[in-house]
């Protein structure tokens, strides 16, 4: 009996790793990835052991198997975490502080997706209710193809003022 129990428990850990492992450790990381695969980089600002509603998010959406599936093939995954009852390596606190300022997030939780070359922002999206899988990453798609629609529209109707 105590075999199976061990068994089970391994099992729940392992595939525990296994989901859990589709978010990128460190943001560098996240980058050289993200550079390599020609993906954007998805980023979760939570506050893991205060934000209830953050919890919830990652519970129910984040680390769920249909939600990385559907994101691996566009993002590499980062969570920004700002727990208060816990300490992260100072060098992760601190760049996780920076990218918070970058990109102008101020309440949690919040996600935004960024381009890895330059770090430009594509979509910021704070605090998200009833969402699945599938429609967080349609109005990600959505957000982000209008946004670049509206800069190529901007640019084009400045290179027309220009003209003579």
């Amino acid at each position: 009996m105590k075999f199976f129990l061990l068994i089970f428990m391994l099992l729940g850990v392992f595939c525990g790793k296994l989901i859990a492992g589709e978010w990128v450790e460190s943001y560098t990381a996240a980058k050289k990835q993200a550079i390599q695969q020609k993906k954007k980089i998805l980023i979760f600002f939570s506050g893991s052991d205060w934000c209830e509603a953050g919890r919830v998010l990652n519970r129910d959406l984040f680390r769920i198997k249909a939600f990385q599936d559907l994101a691996a093939e566009k993002y590499i995954l980062y969570n920004a975490d700002f727990p208060k009852y816990r300490r992260l390596g100072a060098e992760t606190a601190d760049r996780n502080k920076r990218l918070a300022a970058r990109y102008g997030i101020h309440r949690f939780p919040a996600v935004v997706v960024v381009d890895p070359r330059f770090g430009g922002l594509l979509v910021r999206q704070v605090g998200m209710a009833d969402m699945t899988p599938k429609k967080l990453l349609e109005k990600l798609s959505r957000i982000e193809s209008e946004s670049i629609r509206s800069y190529r529209e901007k640019s084009s109707g400045r290179s027309e003022k220009k003209k003579p």
